[in-house]
């Protein structure tokens, strides 16, 4: 095995990048002086309802190009700011922008107390004298986008607000798929991406096999995307990073708050325990265990194939009686199954203000699925042949499955000073899987034995088991030495125990693995801000206790602002996974993927970065252009249908993969009409030495163009909104030829040719939703009413091929 499989020393690309991140933090410290005489302008950014704190707001001095950004907690500091009365201006998505005059010659003024109002037509008489409805931000950092939950609202859902299904209309972001809420980021697939919940890990994003994402709108106060690029503070992933930001709670009233549709109810409750202590609870359940909606027929109909004729479950029909023998009985050839199925998730946060300048906060996060597939069949018989008496016959499965996740998370944020914030995360998850089946078929005999020896009774058992437990300290401390000069660094710890065990008939092992690993990372950013060049350098180093040597991550970006509103950017960087998730291939059995962590055998996953891209951007509308590569090693196949000569027990691969493509979006952000139009033109191909003759192939969520359009219109109170995707088919491998060769004996044993891996194209994807909503409000109660038609048009998407031959 090579040593870039079972480590990575400290490369000598890495080297000009720490040298230079050297320089320019000595650069910057020595050009301080002989600047005009400033002082700092900080604050704090706040909810005008609510009292909430509003993270990553941009604030800006009109008219030049001095700004940053809110942290967390809502703080903000614009270090040596020029000393003179300023017009200061905040923007944050979903609010109204906020202006005021600043005199800055006062040197010890006070902190700025702003209070942000929620978007809302603003009427002048019967003048329209602004509107404002912009869902998404893109911010100044490479491939980074903000999504403000609160308005996605009136977008077409299935029922309520699905953050990640709105996250799939964006353009680099693949989800042309009925049944997958993951999101495929530029040629990543969902495993890859770093999604956070208030600090916590969470492993699996989806409810109902993909068709939901786990996450409540209701408890996410702001979402943060980086496609790609993304800095120094995050690792552990290949594709990209989704850190939510969950809601704190009112700090004012309480707010009561509920919803129902025709699968699920959700509830959220934010009350202020005192002035400086808040809580928030949000819960979320389907009933589709106990009413069984048409809608939830529909939705299981699609994802078990079973409109377009497959079974529902139950045995298959035999031929009743005969020369032959066969099946017989009312119950097994009419019976049509649905399973027991229902989600849940459950969100609440504490969070407690001691002082001016410090905050901490707990949050606590559960989501669960459970699905019940067991089924008793009795009342039929089956006739051996020459039997006169047919045998009667019991059919007994169980079949459950569960899966979610849990986690917790303690956080505390100081500002020591105005230039110099701290934050101590404390985080536990644990990911979750248990599936168990078995199935019992008892004759009218009993256990006897015939004349022949054969017992008529038969008993099968499979169990799978898989459990990710992931604990995680870190500190992160942002400094800012000058007003063009930020530096960031932290360390954390983590330690990773993962388990997976597959058995059959409760002796039979098919993968039987238990690890555990401890990571050490640290990391250093410096940005440097000169005039119209903004220079982002960064390093992360991690130390994975199952692989030797340190994993050094160097990290760049660039944005040059051409003009106030032309702006060219790139990014590069370097990433590692050590924890997989593997996919198996019957994806229907519950959610049967499984989670292991990278060691000797399956090395961690390396994935290099390359980003260039510009944006032009006024008032009213946006458009941007980037084109990204993506090199990755390490990946990991899972697969029984393949078996190596030298080791047929061991079913993982490892292999490299490529994608590059090139995304555009043209976006109008203010109006009575908003929404965007996004195209994306990518290529994914992957390439193992032991599949498809270690030939390359296009991996199984390459599409090669897909475009989404979202468009909404406000007419008086209603708001009418809709939205259209279109994406070539997916890749597929399909039989091509049967042949069968006689054996010795005179049998025959049967062949199948099939194609090359993925060689063929399933029909063109496309989908049209319309959704029409109405937002009611008095003195002491808001209510939003709606409706949604989901693939308006009634397409028929082709999600895969099965072929009986």
């Amino acid at each position: 095995m090579n040593a870039s499989v079972r480590g990575r020393a400290l490369r000598p690309a890495a080297l000009p990048v720490i040298l230079c991140l050297i320089a320019a933090v000595i650069a910057t410290t020595t050009t301080v002086r002989g600047q005009e005489r400033t002082g700092n302008i900080r604050g704090y950014v706040h909810d005008a309802e609510s009292g909430e704190a509003l993270p990553f707001a941009n604030v800006i001095i009109k008219g030049t190009t001095i700004g940053t950004m809110t942290a967390t907690n809502g703080y903000f500091v614009i270090v040596n700011a020029p000393t003179r009365v300023c017009s200061l201006q905040v923007t944050y998505i979903g609010y109204e922008d906020w202006e005021t005059v600043v005199d800055n010659r006062l040197r010890d003024h006070a902190l700025l107390d702003v209070r942000m109002s929620p978007q809302a037509l603003e009427l002048e008489g019967i003048t329209v004298t602004a509107y404002r409805e912009e869902m998404v931000q893109t911010n100044e950092e490479v491939s980074q986008i903000v999504i403000a939950p609160s308005q996605l609202a009136t977008l077409p859902t299935i029922g309520e607000v699905d953050i990640f299904r709105s996250l799939q209309l964006l353009p680099g972001i693949s989800g042309a798929n009925d049944g997958s809420s993951g999101l495929f980021v530029r040629g990543g697939t969902p495993d890859q991406n770093l999604v956070l919940f208030d600090g916590m890990t969470i492993y699996h994003v989806d409810h109902f096999f993909g068709f939901f994402s786990a996450f409540n709108a209701d408890a996410v106060k702001n979402v943060q995307v980086w496609k790609g690029g993304f800095p120094a503070k995050y690792g552990g992933r290949l594709s990209s990073v989704v850190n939510l930001t969950g809601k704190t709670g009112d700090r004012n009233r309480l707010q009561l708050g509920a919803g129902a549709n025709l699968l699920s109810a959700h509830t959220a409750l934010e009350y202020p325990l005192s002035e400086r202590v808040t809580f928030l609870v949000a819960a979320r359940r389907s009933y589709s265990d106990f009413i069984g909606s048409s809608l939830y027929n529909r939705i299981y109909d699609t994802l078990t194939n079973a409109d377009s004729g497959g079974s529902t479950g139950g045995p298959v029909q035999g031929r009743p009686g005969g020369g032959r023998g066969g099946f017989s009985g009312q119950n097994v050839l009419e019976a049509e199954f649905r399973p027991d199925f229902y989600f849940y998730d459950l969100n609440s946060k504490l969070t407690w203000h001691p002082g001016d300048r410090d905050i901490l906060s707990l949050s606590f996060y559960n989501g669960a699925d459970n699905l019940d597939k067991s089924q008793d069949f009795s009342g039929f018989s089956f006739q051996r042949p020459g039997q006169e008496a047919g045998e009667d016959l019991t059919l007994q499965t169980g079949d459950i499955t569960k899966w979610g996740n849990l986690g917790v998370s303690g956080h505390w944020s100081r500002q020591w000073q105005d230039q110099l914030r701290t934050e101590i995360l404390f985080a536990g998850s644990r990911y979750f899987s248990e599936y168990d089946r078995n199935s019992t078929l008892q004759s009218s005999f009993g256990s006897q034995q015939d004349s022949i020896g054969v017992a008529r009774g038969l008993a099968t058992a499979s169990e799978e088991n898989n459990r990710v437990d992931d604990l995680t300290l870190r500190m992160d401390t942002s400094w800012y030495l000058t007003r063009a000069h930020q530096l960031e660094f932290g360390v954390g710890l983590s330690r990773f125990d993962a388990r997976y065990r597959s058995t059959l008939n409760d002796t039979i092992a098919i993968i039987d693995r238990s690890e555990d690993a401890t990571l050490y990372s640290a990391y250093l950013q410096d940005t440097w801000r000169a005039g119209i060049w903004e220079l982002t350098l960064g390093v992360r180093g991690a130390d994975y206790q199952r692989s030797a040597g340190m994993h050094i991550e160097p990290r760049a970006s660039l944005t040059y602002h051409l003009t106030d509103r032309f702006q060219i950017k790139g990014a590069w960087g370097r990433y590692t996974q050590f924890v997989n998730r593997i996919v198996n291939e019957n994806v229907l059995e519950g959610s049967r993927d499984f989670w292991i962590l990278a060691d000797d055998e399956l090395a961690p996953g390396e994935s290099e970065h390359f980003i260039a891209g510009l944006s032009y951007e006024t008032d009213a509308w946006l458009f941007s252009a980037e084109a990204y590569r993506k090199d990755m090693k390490n990946l990991v196949e899972f697969t029984r249908r393949v078996r190596r000569q030298d080791d047929p027990g061991n079913y993982f691969f490892l292999g490299s993969g490529q994608a590059e493509g090139i995304e555009f979006l043209a976006q109008k952000k203010r109006g009575l009409l908003t929404g965007w139009v996004g195209y994306t033109l990518g290529k994914v191909e992957h390439t193992f030495p032991d599949l498809n003759n270690g030939l390359a192939f296009p991996a199984d969520h390459d599409r090669r163009h897909e475009i989404n359009t979202v468009v909404r219109r406000t007419v008086g109170e209603w708001t009418f909104a809709a939205t259209w995707t279109w994406a070539t088919g997916r890749a597929y491998t399909a039989p091509e030829s049967e042949y069968a060769v006689r054996l010795l004996d005179g049998e025959y044993l049967s062949y199948i040719h099939v194609s090359g891996k993925n060689q063929n194209r399933l029909p063109d994807y496309h989908r049209l939703d319309l959704s029409a909503s109405r937002r009611i409000e008095s003195k002491n109660w808001i209510t939003e009413v709606g409706i949604s038609v989901f693939n308006a048009y009634n397409h028929r998407n082709v999600w895969y091929r099965e072929y009986q031959l």
